[in-house]
C-alpha cells in the first residue's frame, strides 16, 4: 500500500498549530511543527517538537536558549510525514491525561 505523504504547501498551515503527527516510520505523536530558515542550505527547514518538550522549548525560547531550542527539535524531512490532525482543547486535555497516568505507571516499576 503506498502513502501519500505531505507536501510543503499542505503543511504551512500546520506551522505552530498543536497537532497529532503520522509519520511514515509508523510513529504517532502530539507536538508542534516548527520552520527555520538555514542561510548555509538557503532552504526552509522544518521541526518537529514533541508534546513532552514542548513548555520546555518555549521557556527555552523565551530565555534565548538557543541550545536548548536545538537540542528539543528533531530535524523532519517533509516526506517522512504522512498526516497531520490539529488537536482541539479537549482533545489536549485527554492526551495530557493519557500521558500522565502512563508516566505514573512507568516510575512505579
Amino acid at each position: 500500500m503506498t502513502h501519500h505523504t505531505m507536501t510543503t504547501i499542505e503543511i504551512q498551515d500546520f506551522i505552530h498549530v498543536y497537532s497529532m503527527f503520522s509519520f511514515t516510520d509508523g510513529r504517532k505523536e502530539p507536538g508542534i511543527l516548527i520552520n527555520k530558515y538555514n542561510l548555509n542550505k538557503a532552504e526552509v527547514e522544518y521541526f518537529f517538537i514533541p508534546q513532552v518538550h514542548m513548555q520546555t522549548y518555549k521557556n527555552a525560547f523565551d530565555r534565548y536558549d538557543k541550545e536548548t531550542c536545538n537540542r528539543l527539535a528533531q530535524h523532519v524531512e517533509v516526506s517522512s510525514i504522512l498526516n497531520i490532525r490539529p488537536v482541539s482543547l479537549s482533545d489536549y486535555k485527554i492526551i495530557m491525561e493519557l500521558l500522565a497516568e502512563r508516566n505514573q505507571r512507568l516510575s512505579a516499576q
